[in-house]
């Protein structure tokens, strides 16, 4: 039914009806189709063609084992043991108990929890992959259990995308997603739905360019193929995971498709992040249609069992009792719906049991437009009498010897102004800043600001926590709040040589003369001390002309491990760990560093019990792009885990240099 577009025109959704239950059956059966037929086209580079496939390529019972779904099981099991008040740090927790994958942001976000870090800070710092799919795709959960409240499902996805997206379009592409599907259950128009999902999107971000571009494309009367290139000029980049390449290939599935399998066959040839998108195009045009209406073609041969990639740790203690997650749609659905009465009941949106709003209110409000504006350095915390929120400024990282800027807002939840001693704690070798008073007024709030001296080296260690110690008068003193500061790499860069004739990467230079040498405070070279804040090292820096530069660097590991060295460079490369040649790269590239980048060129090393030397040689021409270099550590397979323990914040001889 097509619902006309008067703003008070009132529609309606009884949960405990048919029609909501056919909805959400519809929704998780078309995304493990459309993830199911996109799954073995996936890659992680864009191609310049559109695939032309029109049945799953490989099929089995239960269909193919995909993250996109099996992640929003864990995420049904949070919500049914915490409560709707669930929130991303609560989110933060499932992470590391039940998600073994360490895919591009989910392997980050997960060592910057692994640090200490809370969201929405662990889900920005270090993290290249903050505009990918890895939230967008973890959407229908949130709109099956607030169904045509798209305010209230945008708000549980905020929560979620700042995980492991902060700051990013990863964010803006779960909140289009969340927004589309609960509108959804109540308007079956798709370009008001599409209008509808805009609205929850910045207006300068890229997910809403992209998703413009198709829609301008399909108002202008073009084909498909013709909307995929106008997405692609829209918003071009080359990663297959970026968000909103891959929303816009979901919106021309959504507008060009006639049907179920036509739609998700359109998005899914569109390419990029098949298995991504076509879930997500199978999930609209499910709760869409609703179950009744999909094609048994497509559905009937992956069953109603659910498959998952538990048997090798993908996610993990799924089976878990008192509550282990579904293991088949129909458990899934009364589950669904269990949790959909709590959560509309807890936000006063049931009337009965039926969720009644208007047109308007399906649209973003200002509450939604907040969200855009909330820094990624911000990190909340909930009190019964204050809520405190610790901003990072420029972010986490600390330099030995410099000045680190922190502040904290402290908002009064009382009908009485709260004298407050606030003390923030640091670790032993810093200089601890004064204390202060404050008379916070009732529900008013106040600011402070600290100017934080930083040590030396001997005392910054990897991870630095501080406390954030408030006192109320007359009141329970509330728990402390974690400050973590992570102590920045340090790391060196010679001169540039010149290349001179030949292969530069060949020729040896004063740095590699002598790999094996015993003094590695004085390898041959021009050294300059460094800092890098994250994987991305500064080798821009010290190309300050066309040539060859070394970088060096120090790890020191509590164990003697095997670790997958996570090199990924855009130019020439060769580099030792320990004196011993790990892996190389003649080519100018791009770079997408993962837990296991760089595929023939990162490659596998024996870290030894305490410090190791890592030696890195680029080669630039000065015609290419800056130099980029991202260097980290993960671990074996099949999980490739980011190594939390290992220290790079020292060199071995000391203090660092000038």
């Amino acid at each position: 039914m097509t619902i006309a577009k008067e703003a008070k025109q009132t529609v309606s959704i009884d949960i405990d009806g048919p029609d909501y239950v056919d909805r959400v059956l519809g929704c998780w059966q078309g995304k493990n189709a459309g993830g199911t037929l996109g799954t073995p086209l996936e890659t992680a580079w864009g191609q310049d063609e559109p695939f032309d496939v029109w049945w799953y390529p490989e099929l089995r019972e239960g269909g193919l084992p995909n993250d996109d779904l099996e992640m929003q099981l864990v995420w049904l099991k949070a919500l049914e043991e915490v409560g709707p008040g669930i929130t991303a740090r609560d989110l933060s927790r499932y992470w590391l108990d039940h998600i073994g994958y360490n895919f591009d942001e989910y392997g980050l976000s997960k060592l910057n929890l692994k640090w200490g870090l809370e969201p929405p800070l662990s889900g920005h710092h270090n993290n290249w992959f903050i505009d990918c799919m890895g939230s967008p795709i973890r959407s229908e959960i949130w709109a099956c259990v607030a169904p045509g409240a798209p305010r209230l499902a945008a708000r549980y996805a905020y929560e979620d995308a700042i995980c492991d997206h902060a700051g990013g379009e990863g964010v803006y592409g779960e909140l289009f997603n969340a927004a589309l599907e609960s509108a959804a259950f109540v308007v079956q128009d798709k370009q008001l739905l599409i209008d509808i999902a805009l609205s929850y999107v910045p207006e300068d971000c890229m997910v809403r360019r992209a998703v413009v571009a198709a829609k301008r494309a399909f108002d202008g009367g073009v084909d498909w193929k013709e909307a995929r290139r106008a997405v692609l000029q829209a918003a071009p980049h080359y990663n297959a995971q970026y968000s909103p390449i891959n929303t816009g290939f979901q919106v021309i599935g959504l507008l060009y498709g006639h049907d179920f399998g036509e739609g998700i066959c359109i998005t899914v040839n569109c390419g990029y992040d098949t298995d991504s998108s076509g879930a997500a195009i199978g999930s609209y045009l499910g709760i869409i249609d609703g179950s009744e209406r999909l094609p048994q073609k497509w559905v009937e041969p992956l069953g109603r069992t659910i498959a998952t990639n538990q048997y090798w740790g993908g996610v993990k203690h799924l089976d878990v009792t008192p509550n282990p997650v579904p293991d088949n749609l129909d458990d899934l659905l009364e589950r669904i719906r269990a949790a959909a009465r709590r959560v509309l009941t807890h936000h006063g949106l049931l009337a009965g049991s039926r969720v009644e709003i208007t047109l308007e209110d399906l649209y973003a409000d200002d509450g939604i437009r907040e969200l855009h504006r909330r820094s990624p350095n911000v990190v909340p915390f909930a009190g019964p009498d204050l809520d405190i929120e610790v901003d990072y400024r420029e972010g986490a990282v600390v330099v030995p010897g410099t000045v680190k800027r922190l502040a904290a807002t402290l908002r009064n939840r009382r009908v009485e102004p709260l004298e407050v001693s606030l003390q923030l704690a640091v670790p032993a070798g810093w200089a601890a800043p004064e204390s202060q008073r404050l008379v916070i007024p009732a529900q008013g709030e106040q600011s402070v600001d600290w100017h934080l001296a930083v040590p030396g080296t001997q005392d910054v260690a990897q991870v630095n926590t501080l406390q954030l110690v408030a006192g109320i008068t007359g009141r329970p003193a509330p728990r402390a709040v974690p400050v973590i500061l992570l102590g920045a790499f340090a790391v060196r860069l010679s001169e540039v040589f010149e290349a001179g004739a030949g292969d530069p990467l060949a020729v040896v230079y004063p740095p590699e003369a002598d790999l094996a040498i015993s003094d590695l405070r004085h390898r041959p070279g021009a050294w300059t001390q460094h800092w890098a804040h994250g994987y991305e090292q500064p080798v821009a820096d010290g190309f300050d002309r066309p040539g060859v530069l070394y970088l060096q660097t120090f790890v020191n590991s509590p164990t003697e491990r095997q670790v997958w060295v996570v090199l990924d460079p855009s130019c020439p490369t060769r580099y030792w760990v320990n004196g011993v040649e790990v892996g190389s790269n003649t080519e100018y590239r791009l770079i997408r560093p993962n837990q296991k980048s760089a595929d023939g060129i990162g490659g596998f090393t024996t870290l030894r019990e305490g410090w190791n030397e890592v030696l890195v040689k680029l080669v630039h021409d000065g015609r290419h792009p800056a130099a980029q270099l991202h260097l980290g550590f993960s671990g074996t397979a099949p999980l490739n885990d980011h190594q939390f323990d290992l220290n790079r914040t020292a060199l071995p001889w000391g203090d660092a240099e000038d």
